[in-house]
């Protein structure tokens, strides 16, 4: 593929075949902006008479994901990301403490392991349900004297 200035092109995702008869498909995604690492969107195509295909249209899905810009920009697990955020927040020491409190309590424990490109609508409203259970995690019994 040549672009405008006649040189060619360097393609942003790939198919290869893997020994079990797979088809991996990769497509650049850009350099994280916390690891300076590079992303790669991979999926798994499983082998069978219209896996090709299938790989051809992963393909063109995960290059429309990475162009509309709705693909993780980072590997970076949420904790890492609490953390630079609490870096450079302005807030009073009051307000400051509060947010600490609730995120050691709250929102480490259950969600900071988690790559940020994995919290979507679906993990917030179980968590939001978690939390409505009892705000302590108790394992959802209804009421606990803490």
């Amino acid at each position: 593929m040549a672009g405008a200035n006649g040189r060619r092109r360097r393609p942003r995702g790939s198919i290869q075949e893997l020994p079990s008869g797979a088809l991996r498909v990769r497509v650049y995604g850009g350099i994280d902006p916390v690891s300076q690492r590079r992303l790669d969107l991979r999926e798994t195509v499983p082998p069978g008479p219209r896996a090709r295909a299938e790989a051809e249209k992963v393909l063109t899905r995960l290059l429309n994901q990475v162009d509309e810009k709705r693909n993780p920009r980072t590997t970076a697990p949420l904790n890492q990301l609490l953390d630079r955020w609490l870096e450079v927040l302005d807030a009073e020491a009051s307000t400051r403490r509060g947010y600490l409190t609730k995120i050691d309590k709250h929102i480490r424990p259950i969600l900071g392991h988690l790559p940020v490109g994995r919290v979507d609508a679906e993990v917030l409203e179980s968590f939001y349900a978690d939390l409505r259970k009892c705000k302590d995690h108790c394992g959802g019994r209804t009421f606990v004297q803490h």
